[in-house]
């Protein structure tokens, strides 16, 4: 969703901030998690077996290894031929339907007796106080270009993202929370969103900034 809408919204200049947003964000998310699974399930006696652990969690995660190779493939302008290229793009276009089923029938599987009580207040945090504390630290830190101050705001918006599922379904860890999230957020979102990108166009944000 993210890159689609804010470039609608904003134009062909969040291309730049949307991207780096992205890259670090995955870095980030994609190394704190694993982190966190090696720690909090520890398989390992002594310190040495620890930081083994960990580094091989983090280093040899699949979406770290997909990330890397992406990067190290741009980097080297590496072009694999037409068939292998064909193949990757089935793959990347197949992969969102096939969350989104996997998401669908454990919802069906696991339907909600009631919902987790932190689930409303994560989305709350997720999509109102996420880009507030994005706009606010971006005017005390500024200034910065507006199409950057507005990019940023409104990926901070977004409702929380699929792979919040996948992963948890990768270590069978806080399931059927994260679907509800996922899909409590993207209802509520539709509100959210669409005020912000509302903000966006009519310039209230810029409003904001200049205050």
């Amino acid at each position: 969703m993210g890159p689609g809408l804010a470039l609608a919204t904003v134009g062909a200049q969040a291309a730049a901030p949307v991207a780096l947003i992205f890259c670090f964000e995955t870095l980030l998310f994609f190394s704190l998690l694993p982190l966190m699974m090696a720690l909090a399930r520890p398989t390992y006696r002594s310190a040495a077996r620890m930081i083994f652990d960990v580094a091989h969690k983090i280093l040899l995660h699949p979406f770290v290894v997909a990330t890397a190779l992406g990067v190290a493939s741009a980097a080297f302008r590496i072009e694999p031929p037409v068939a292998v290229d064909r193949l990757l793009q089935f793959l990347q276009n197949a992969s969102a339907p096939c969350a989104l089923f996997t998401l669908g029938v454990t919802v069906a599987l696991r339907p909600f007796t009631r919902v987790p009580w932190e689930v409303p207040f994560l989305v709350l945090i997720k999509l109102m106080v996420h880009p507030a504390v994005a706009l606010v630290m971006l005017t005390v830190l500024g200034p910065f270009d507006p199409n950057w101050v507005a990019a940023a705001v409104l990926m901070a918006a977004l409702p929380p993202a699929l792979n919040v599922f996948v992963l948890g379904r990768q270590y069978e860890a806080w399931v059927e929370p994260a679907s509800g999230s996922v899909l409590l957020g993207t209802l509520v979102s539709v509100a959210t969103l669409t005020t912000v990108m509302w903000l966006v166009q009519h310039g209230g944000l810029t409003q904001a900034l200049l205050r």
